[in-house]
């Protein structure tokens, strides 16, 4: 049985590739501690899914002594300089991609965009906010005009792209990984409720790009 390390594994992407993990394949998962603990370093690994957000050099270094492929967990935000709020995270992606790149280890790269479904711990927070005002029965706020776009895929079916991915993907490659239909933050919160009060302002993401699947879609029919 192929042994696979999970880093990230208590956070939204970690539960659900440890949910979706296939027959054959023996996944743990490391919470902060477990990985602040260090004794995986040292651990016999096939695979290493490294989806915390802490720079991959261990995980290279233990992948390097393993012969283990790795899946480096990076983000959509990587096509979007604009975003300036983000962007030491949004750097912080890149210079790991390209250690993961210059590193020699047999590396994949995803880049993750948004994402919805239990548990709530980091699925997107728009879908979380709209959901408990919902339920609450209080209006859902939009700041902005409402027309800021998005796509939202299941964390489940994340996952079973995350192992299409770590399986069969090309080396040194990066595949998308989201959902590619678009939908309005309005037409959104219009699937929870019809009491909304739009904050007059600005879409913040005026030149949304989503994500380009088509390369990701050919692993899962491989």
């Amino acid at each position: 049985m192929a042994n696979v390390l999970i880093t990230g594994g208590s956070g939204f992407v970690g539960y659900w590739t440890l949910k979706t993990s296939p027959r054959g394949l023996g996944a743990a998962g490391l919470c902060h501690l477990s990985y602040d603990a260090g004794y995986w370093y040292d651990m016999r690994w096939d695979y290493i899914i490294h989806a915390a957000h802490v720079a991959p050099t261990r995980v290279l270094e233990c992948a390097k002594r393993n012969n283990a492929r790795v899946l480096y967990v990076s983000s959509g935000i990587v096509y979007h300089p604009e975003k300036l709020d983000d962007k030491q995270y949004r750097d912080e992606k890149l210079a790991w991609e390209q250690e993961c790149q210059d590193s020699g280890v047999d590396v994949v790269i995803t880049r993750l965009f948004a994402f919805y479904g239990e548990p709530n711990l980091s699925a997107h927070h728009a879908i979380v906010a709209f959901e408990n005002a919902a339920k609450a029965g209080e209006p859902i706020h939009i700041f902005g005009d409402g027309s800021t776009v998005r796509s939202y895929m299941r964390g489940e079916e994340m996952g079973r792209w995350l192992w299409a991915i770590l399986l069969r993907g090309a080396r040194g490659e990066a595949y998308d990984v989201g959902d590619d239909t678009p939908v309005t933050m309005l037409e959104l919160a219009r699937r929870f409720t019809d009491n909304i009060i739009i904050e007059n302002g600005v879409d913040d993401m005026p030149h949304y790009l989503p994500p380009n699947t088509a390369k990701t879609r050919a692993l899962l029919h491989d």
